[in-house]
């Protein structure tokens, strides 16, 4: 999903965190993005920075190295929503061809996507989401609900007796349910696309205009005087702008 060239430049991003440990690995922040992006809703960069970078955010030598590293994090948004807008953006894992470390990379990537929805939970609640869409109750809000579960169950696999009821403790039995649900990601996936989209097309033909941009094509400069962009509420010199 993303260029090898995206992938060195989100890690760069990453090492800048003030606690690395409390940081994203790079498939978590690459299946977060992937949940923004198809997200029907706008989010602010503001609001990734805590996800991404833990509580104590990051920190960067001066202006000039603050400002190009966020662009690397808009740059990369900025390419998947152009592939969400011309159909091209898909579930990035060959599920028959993972191996240990692909296992373990897909796991990261849902864990991302499931800390991105969490950011517009409202809009994937299908009960709140059904009422305003006017869709059928019975199949689509159980396609959604099931799709949201099979994502949680594949991103915390020790969680799976938690997030289905029918599920026993056994660690036989949750191995069991858990390479159906790896099985059954990609086909989640798109059920989670197919519904944001659906969400789109319905709010855009009740609105007179277009809807805004969900994140600006460019990304503006910071000044170090200015609000800080990881929505902290001090002057970026005072904050991520400080070494």
């Amino acid at each position: 999903m993303l260029t090898e060239e995206e992938r060195e430049n989100l890690q760069d991003l990453l090492r800048h965190a003030v606690k690395p440990e409390d940081a994203m690995s790079l498939d978590e922040l690459e299946g977060y993005l992937f949940g923004v992006v198809i997200t029907p809703d706008v989010t602010m960069p503001s609001e990734w920075f805590g996800d991404i970078f833990g509580e104590e955010m990051a920190a960067f030598e001066n202006e000039r190295e603050g400002n190009r590293i966020f662009g690397y994090l808009m740059d990369a948004y900025n390419r998947l929503n152009a592939r969400r807008l011309a159909g091209e953006l898909s579930f990035p894992f060959d599920i028959d061809a993972l191996g240990t470390e692909g296992m373990e990379r897909m796991r990261l990537w849902a864990n991302g996507l499931e800390k991105a929805l969490a950011l517009r939970s409202g809009i994937w609640a299908p009960d709140e989401v059904l009422d305003a869409a006017e869709v059928d109750e019975d199949q689509e809000g159980d396609d959604v609900l099931t799709a949201l579960m099979i994502v949680l169950g594949v991103a915390r696999p020790d969680h799976v007796p938690e997030i289905f009821d029918n599920v026993g403790p056994g660690e036989d039995e949750i191995a069991q349910v858990s390479a159906k649900l790896i099985a059954l990601l990609p086909s989640a996936v798109e059920t989670l696309q197919a519904f944001a989209s659906e969400i789109e097309e319905i709010r855009l033909e009740d609105s007179e205009s277009e809807p805004p941009a969900k994140v600006p094509v460019a990304t503006a400069r910071v000044g170090r005087n200015e609000s800080c962009p990881c929505g902290s509420g001090k002057k970026y010199k005072k904050c991520c702008g400080l070494n």
